[in-house]
């Protein structure tokens, strides 16, 4: 009988981001300090948190010192293995052959090695007058380097959009996002 309260009041306290009501207002987005990861990686993300920011009731502004709210993204990247693409030819011409208005592509044949890119954003929205954290999310995906789909922009993008289609509800736990 009493299991299930503990067990609710264990959970809430163990949550790392308290349970205050997000209200839209106004919102900086800022890069989080990385060595790992480069400025122009971090850019292309950061860019697409805000576009898809611009989607919601929470207006961005360029200067953090004048917004309700910090979003913190953070971006790592790690390369785990290769894989061979023998089957994307998103990104290299097959040969074409046209039989009376019927065209085929055939492959090249050419596989090629890429490297399997897991990347991770984070992002971590917090009141700026006092730092106290109100949403926090998280998101990865495992693409190719050098295909189409693997496109840092594309990936920023993707992630984003899958992240902050939560905000301001709470997330369930981190995303995978295919």
């Amino acid at each position: 009988m009493y299991v299930l309260p503990l067990a609710a009041a264990a959970a809430m306290m163990q949550s790392p981001v308290a349970t205050t009501a997000v209200r839209p207002g106004t919102i900086a987005i800022v890069a989080a300090d990385s060595s790992t990861t480069s400025s122009a990686i971090t850019r292309t993300f950061t860019d697409a948190v805000q576009r898809t920011l611009l989607r919601t009731p929470f207006l961005p502004l360029p200067d953090p010192n004048h917004s309700l709210y910090i979003a913190k993204v953070e971006v790592s990247q790690t390369q785990r293995g290769v894989v061979r693409s023998g089957n994307d030819r998103s990104d290299r011409p097959g040969m074409a052959a046209g039989l009376g208005g019927l065209s085929l592509t055939l492959p090249s044949g050419k596989d090629q090695l890429r490297g399997l890119i897991v990347t991770r954003l984070k992002v971590t929205v917090s009141l700026r007058r006092d730092n106290h954290v109100v949403w926090t999310g998280q998101a990865t995906t495992v693409r190719a380097s050098g295909t189409r789909t693997g496109d840092p922009s594309v990936v920023a993008t993707a992630l984003s959009d899958a992240l902050l289609t939560w905000f301001p509800r709470q997330l369930p736990g981190p995303l995978s996002v295919p």
